[in-house]
């Protein structure tokens, strides 16, 4: 192995056991290690086992380059053209993500898009590459020592986020960043370094030049990573939610202590469903997101909406946020029709020839599961909570979640009798 330049702080004293890392990345690591490559986790998973949290995933860094890292497992496919990564296959279709270690792209100007990314480099410069000191520790596992080029480790121990390098650079380099900031420190209950504060303020403009796919991604993650309230309220503080989605912005800022409360209650629903559900559909963490917009306009007009009219106001209120950051379609679809089942309940939960209509559409699961997320967080009377629950024992909601045929035997969609339909627990009368 080649030396490495300038020797970090490295710590053999930490609460890191194998046990707890997942055996296909230890598996990657010991074969990288055994073929006379250095190789590190990294990032996330080093950061929440330092701090008692069981990481989601479990990331891989090396001085193999990817063709090499190819060579040496049969079930991994290199991705990327920018920078490329290697994917390597584990139990139960498990991707352990595998990146070589890189260096800043020569020659690069401020603001000029890296259309290159492959400038293979050191531990050292890996780190200082990332975006927040806790997320550029390293762990080798063949030591068992945690190696820090950053000064994450005191971060970690204070409980900071802090850019690495000044952040208002950082932050112009890539205005995601402001958001991935808000997020971890929502998540971890870290507090934002002063200067990085500082500097998410005065650059907040910049998120309008990030990439829409990008903010419609990091939107979910924000919202669906199970600290919902404190990154609303944090997204709020720093202003970012104003340019994100300044209609729940305005919508907040006229709320009486009371009546955030009972906000910030639906978020904490919503966290609820999540950590209770494999997974869940993006058009309802959009609509969780809605939802006090909507029931704000409603509830300002002076006489009630008629039905057909529901979806044209629902359809107006969320337009601007699925043009803002590029929400699919689909996605979108499902989010309307969500919203609209909510206010439309109750005119039709009386018909039965309406109820089984209801049933029938393709959002049904999905609006169930969304009243479920109301009534946890008390937003339902009593009488619309048992007639949600009365109507879910009528009609069975399909999974929220298709499973795909495999190709060659993939069934034609009108083969498929049953399709979107809610299931009647018994035969109808």
């Amino acid at each position: 192995m080649a030396m490495l330049e300038t020797e970090p702080n490295r710590l053999s004293d930490h609460c890191i056991r194998h046990k707890k890392i997942d055996r296909d990345a230890l598996r990657v690591l010991r074969r990288l290690h055994d073929y006379g490559f250095y190789a590190y986790l990294v990032g996330g998973s080093v950061r929440d086992l330092l701090i008692g949290r069981k990481p989601k995933d479990f990331d891989v860094v090396t001085s193999a380059q990817p063709r090499e890292i190819k060579r040496l497992f049969r079930r991994c496919r290199l991705i990327g053209r920018r920078f490329r990564l290697a994917h390597i296959l584990g139990e139960g279709g498990k991707i352990i993500e595998t990146a070589t270690f890189r260096a800043k792209p020569k020659n690069l100007e401020h603001g000029q898009i890296i259309f290159d990314d492959n400038q293979f480099g050191t531990p050292k410069s890996d780190a200082l590459r990332r975006d927040f000191t806790v997320n550029a520790l390293f762990y080798d596992a063949d030591r068992d020592e945690v190696i820090d080029y950053v000064d994450g480790l005191s971060d970690l121990e204070a409980g900071l986020l802090r850019t690495i390098g000044d952040p208002t650079t950082r932050f112009r380099e890539d205005p995601v960043r402001m958001l991935r900031a808000v997020k971890f420190a929502a998540r971890l209950d870290f507090d934002i370094e002063p200067d990085t504060r500082m500097a998410i303020l005065n650059e907040r403009a910049e998120i309008g030049k990030a990439a829409l796919p990008r903010l419609y991604e990091e939107l979910l993650r924000l919202a669906g990573g199970g600290a919902c309230v404190e990154t609303i309220r944090l997204l709020d503080e720093l202003r970012l939610l104003e340019i994100l989605i300044p209609e729940l912005a305005a919508t907040l800022s006229r709320l009486t202590d009371a009546e955030r409360q009972r906000i910030d209650r639906l978020f904490q629903a919503l966290d609820a469903q999540m950590a209770a559900i494999p997974r869940m559909p993006n058009g309802i963490i959009i609509a969780v997101l809605m939802w006090p917009v909507v029931e704000a306009v409603i509830g300002s007009l002076a006489e009630p909406i008629q039905n057909s009219r529901l979806r044209y106001l629902v359809e107006e209120l969320t337009r601007p946020l699925a043009i803002r950051v590029c929400v699919p379609r689909k996605v979108m679809e499902s989010t309307i029709m969500v919203l609209v089942s909510q206010l439309r309940f109750e005119r039709l939960v009386g018909k039965k020839n309406a109820r089984q209509s209801f049933a029938r559409s393709p959002n049904y699961a999905a609006a169930v599961l969304f009243a479920q997320i109301r009534a946890h967080a008390g937003h339902l009377s009593p009488d619309s909570a048992r007639q949600w629950h009365e109507l879910e024992q009528e009609f069975v909601p399909p999974p929220l979640f298709e499973s795909r045929p495999r190709s060659g035997n993939r069934k034609s969609r009108s083969s498929r009798p049953g399709r979107h339909q809610g299931r009647r627990r018994s035969p109808p009368s």
